[in-house]
């Protein structure tokens, strides 16, 4: 007599089948995405900087026109948010401060990059911007 083997109906055997391919695909997967963001990590914080670098700029826009002037070096970015041009002062996406002068009606902004020192290359560089500022009106008799 032959023996028949159990079968089992077919939507278990693909649930099963699906589940050890998930098992399997899902940590590599997991790890291809680690490895890939870990790898553009240095191009997502100069990224961040930038975007960092233009929201001070418009804050600092925002307080020139509201203020009728620019902080001082000596007052700084903090003022920004003292006045709520900005709601927090951030950092740089290596945790350091944001440069920041004022020079002939020129404003600079600077991340020192991932060395904190002026200059280097790659993700070492630093991320400038430089922009030019309207001299404040000279207050006039009011009407």
């Amino acid at each position: 007599m032959t023996e028949s083997i159990p079968r089992r109906p077919l939507s278990r055997a693909l649930r099963q089948a699906g589940i050890a391919v998930a098992v399997i695909a899902v940590p590599l997967l997991l790890g291809t995405l680690l490895m890939a963001v870990s790898v553009n990590d240095g191009g997502s914080r100069r990224d961040r900087a930038a975007l960092d670098l233009r929201s001070i700029q418009g804050a600092l826009l925002i307080h020139q026109e509201q203020h009728r002037r620019l902080p001082t070096e000596t007052e700084g970015l903090r003022l920004l948010v003292e006045h709520r041009a900005l709601e927090v002062l951030p950092l740089d996406p290596w945790h350091n401060a944001y440069e920041y002068t004022v020079r002939d009606g020129q404003v600079q902004l600077r991340s020192l990059g991932a060395d904190g020192d002026l200059g280097g290359d790659g993700n070492d560089a630093d991320l400038e911007l430089t922009f030019s500022v309207a001299a404040a009106p000279e207050a006039g008799p009011t009407p």
